[in-house]
């Protein structure tokens, strides 16, 4: 049994990891982040059911994902929990749907998966939500360790299961995926990450250093290539991975984000992978790509090894304009943030950040950067969980998860004060961001193994106030690498709106962009993937500004 994560592999092509010293903000100011764990209250029931056989089978210990969708165009928030399933079918007990709940519009949910007939495949994973036919309805992608579903949004909160018409049906442990126009056709294109090659009637026996069997590795099964589904227009899809230069690669995908991350205006693919480089596929127009990830510094932590990647999420976190990346890691390794240096090039900032010392006794999975405070600045928000049991042996299984707040070059650990839900240990795995309660303030919902799915209530009494956009690009498509620029109060605060994130989850595409303690935005600016600008002025807080391309006031 080799360890998740691996040894030292050496050092590989640091001079592009090591570019300089790693830009910082100023000294921040100190709200306090909170949040209330409101699950009792919310009605919302759930535990993933991972169908353990007492033989430490490896799916049993990697789900499952949470997202979170308008199912009904209420503009309240809906929650979609992946479940698993037996790992032997036919042994009497069914496949658990996996669930959606319904929100009230009073902070309650109500379960309403009979109606929505959306119980993804057997044993599903993870989940990606958007508006893939054009009907102004958001449809769900849901992902499995079986196979892989395609729900059609159909109105009224039912969804009609497209799979196979759709040309969608693979077969293989799909992970992530993610949502987004590749092509610029004015249609949403999907990406989905595949995992490892699993048969529970062949599984090897994987021992702990005292015998006893625990989960095998990754490197322990094959890979298995990632999919690139090309969207035709008409309610099918077609796979142009190979064509599109996305299927040589192998790896262990777990983790997606689309987003602009090599400056030229057109939406990238990142995958983090499990044990080997991650990549970075460049968008090269005509949907064809070209994996740069050593090249541009993101494939291989400052050591020159490769990542345990579960987790992903993109933020500036040092308030350049640029994007940062922040990937989560192995037990022992630290979560990586891989800071941007401009014209496509990253360095591995971790430790100027200080996350080495607040993340290295922890094993991540679900992962946020999100403004939890509301001062401007994206914080950080990780579940964490290992993958070997090997608690007997004085390694932690269960774990607490991470709140790090930004202040301004630096994160500090605020876990301990944010609240009762934070001192417990858990399996943490799905998490997703979302307004829950359209109070202004980000949310979060957790899936994890060993217990319930939780729904924190973002509390933060900070004196600060968001702005949320709803970005509407060309058509009715998610416009996944719009930029956004918000100037208020003296400040000018980026964003860019990306496809997937996370693990295995899907957050809402609104944006909250914390503006400190102004009421108003003095002029918000919009860079949309077609190369339209938009300027809108004098925006309050305390609502949704949906914004559309074309809408606004031009240069």
């Amino acid at each position: 049994m080799r360890f998740w994560g691996g040894e030292a592999t050496g050092s590989l092509i640091l001079s592009v990891l090591l570019l300089g010293s790693c830009p910082v903000w100023g000294r921040a100011d100190e709200p306090v982040i909170t949040f209330q764990d409101v699950t009792a209250t919310s009605k919302v029931a759930f535990q993933f059911y991972n169908g353990t056989r007492d033989r430490h089978d490896l799916p049993e210990i990697m789900g499952g994902g949470v997202g979170l969708i308008d199912i009904d165009a209420d503009g309240w928030l809906d929650i979609y929990l992946c479940d698993g399933g037996p790992i032997v079918p036919g042994t009497g007990v069914n496949d658990p749907p996996s669930r959606l709940f319904r929100s009230n519009r009073d902070g309650t949910f109500t379960d309403v998966t009979a109606i929505a007939h959306a119980p993804g495949p057997s044993y599903a994973m993870g989940v990606a939500a958007a508006d893939y036919d054009g009907d102004g309805r958001d449809d769900l992608f849901v992902t499995g360790w079986r196979d892989q579903r395609l729900y059609r949004n159909a109105g009224a909160g039912r969804f009609e299961d497209v799979t196979a018409r759709a040309g969608l049906s693979s077969g293989l442990w799909s992970t992530s995926a993610a949502f987004a126009d590749l092509d610029g056709d004015g249609d949403l294109d999907l990406y989905v990450a595949n995992y490892l090659e699993y048969d529970a009637a062949a599984s090897p026996f994987c021992s702990a250093p005292d015998g006893r069997r625990d989960y095998c590795g990754p490197e322990d099964f094959p890979a298995q290539p990632d999919r690139l589904y090309r969207n035709n227009g008409d309610g099918t899809f077609t796979d142009v991975s190979e064509r599109a230069g996305v299927a040589a690669e192998q790896g262990r995908g777990l983790g997606v984000l689309i987003a602009d991350l090599t400056g030229n205006a057109l939406p990238d693919i990142y995958v983090a992978n499990d044990g080997s480089p991650c990549w970075l596929f460049e968008n090269l127009g005509g949907l064809r790509f070209r994996e740069v990830g050593l090249k541009a510094g993101v494939a291989l932590d400052d050591q020159g090894d490769p990542l345990a990647g579960m987790g992903v999420a993109l933020g500036d976190l040092d308030g350049d304009g640029r994007d940062d990346l922040v990937v989560t890691n192995f037990h022992g390794r630290s979560t990586i943030a891989f800071q941007s240096r401009g014209n496509g090039l990253f360095a591995d900032c971790s430790l100027a950040w200080g996350l080495p010392g607040l993340t290295r006794g922890v094993l991540g999975f679900g992962l946020a950067l999100e403004d939890f405070d509301g001062d401007g600045r994206p914080d950080l928000f990780q579940v964490n969980g290992h993958v070997l049991d090997r608690e007997r042996l004085g390694v932690p299984f269960a774990m607490r998860p991470s709140l790090l707040r930004n202040e301004g070059g630096r994160f500090q650990d605020r876990t301990g004060g944010a609240g009762p839900w934070f001192e417990h240990r858990r399996l943490g795995r799905g998490l997703a961001v979302g307004d829950l309660d359209r109070d202004g303030r980000p949310d979060v919902v957790v899936n994890a193994l060993d217990a319930p799915a939780s729904l924190l209530r973002n509390t933060t009494e900070a004196g600060h106030s968001w702005l949320t956009l709803d970005l509407a690009g060309q058509a009715p498509t998610l416009a996944v690498g719009a930029r956004v620029r918000v100037s208020a109060g003296g400040r000018v605060i980026a964003r860019q709106l990306a496809g997937g994130g996370s693990y295995l989850s899907a957050s809402s595409p609104r944006l909250a962009l914390g503006i400190g303690t102004v009421r108003r935005a003095d002029r918000v600016e919009v860079a949309w993937p077609s190369g339209r600008f938009d300027v809108w002025t004098n925006l309050d807080v305390g609502r949704v500004h949906r914004l559309a391309e074309g809408q606004g006031s031009g240069r």
